[in-house]
């Protein structure tokens, strides 16, 4: 409903023809490209997630846990949060992978969420300095979040690496089931973690990156420097239970930051519909795992 409703406010702001005009004329030779890429960024995406698990995982394993990324991602779409799709995701690779207690599979889901988060945050502090410094109007407030995400997030790892915090948490009831999470956390693993935290950062630009090459088909505008400031600050607001997939709320945001930049609206609101159009047809690769 209220994506709805955004998604009505951003194009009442523009010229609704014209951006359905950009949309049409995008050819399908791109569009086969896109489908490719993002699904290098998902398999990508499900080796990170794998190698919390595996030392040396195999092509056929990294294949196992794309498909279950994908399944994630189609229930992702109908929930206000994208991340509430890993509720889902663990499912079918119980059976396949009985040698992995739930607690442990559940747990690596969650570091896997949390390495991800490091590394956005890391990349969103630094893109929201560097924005300020480029005169991009950010509201004050998302610098000060972002400034204490990064002192919370430095501040974990901090804690988990400096205590044993197995031994700690496994005599307080409430906190025992955190005990396989900070398992995979273990001094014994931090190349381990440091590696998948590479590969984070290495995500968050892939994700990123498209959004340059859909403005280039659209002639949009976009530079390359500023859609790495701008995306962390749509992402971050975009974590927030406020829009079906994403929908609407991107668009409201995309319009902010860059038509202030002197873009054409209707050619940065192309972007973000073809952008999110992408996604979903992403997504809908796990709707077809599901079924069979």
């Amino acid at each position: 409903m209220f994506s709805g409703i955004l998604i009505y406010l951003a194009f009442s702001r523009v010229d609704t023809a014209a951006v359905f005009k950009e949309l049409i004329q995008v050819p399908l030779w791109f569009v086969v490209l896109m489908a490719i890429y993002y699904f290098g960024a998902t398999f990508l995406g499900a080796f990170r997630w794998i190698s919390l698990l595996f030392d040396k995982p195999t092509f056929r394993q990294v294949w196992d846990f794309t498909k279950a990324s994908y399944i994630g991602a189609f229930y992702g779409m109908f929930l206000p949060m994208g991340m509430a799709g890993d509720l889902f995701k663990w499912v079918p690779l119980k059976k396949k992978y009985k040698e992995i207690k739930n607690a442990r599979m559940w747990s690596s889901i969650l570091l896997d969420r949390i390495i991800g988060f490091t590394a956005f945050i890391l990349v969103a502090f630094i893109s929201s300095l560097i924005g300020l410094k480029m005169g991009i109007e950010f509201p004050v407030y998302l610098i000060y979040v972002f400034a204490l995400l990064f002192l919370g997030t430095v501040s974990f790892y901090v804690l988990v690496y400096s205590f044993d915090l197995v031994s700690l948490i496994s005599k307080v009831p409430l906190l025992k089931r955190l005990v396989p999470l900070v398992d995979l956390l273990k001094k014994e693993n931090k190349k381990r973690v440091f590696k998948c935290l590479v590969i984070a950062l290495v995500t968050e630009f892939a994700w990123f990156t498209p959004i340059w090459f859909i403005s280039l088909v659209i002639g949009a505008g976009m530079s390359l420097v500023s859609i790495y400031i701008v995306l962390p600050v749509v992402t971050l607001v975009l974590l927030l239970p406020i829009s079906i997939a994403g929908f609407g709320a991107r668009e409201q945001l995309f319009l902010l930051f860059f038509v202030q930049m002197g873009l054409n609206p209707e050619k940065i609101l192309a972007v973000s519909t073809l952008h999110g159009v992408f996604m979903i047809i992403n997504s809908l690769v796990g709707g077809i795992f599901t079924l069979f």
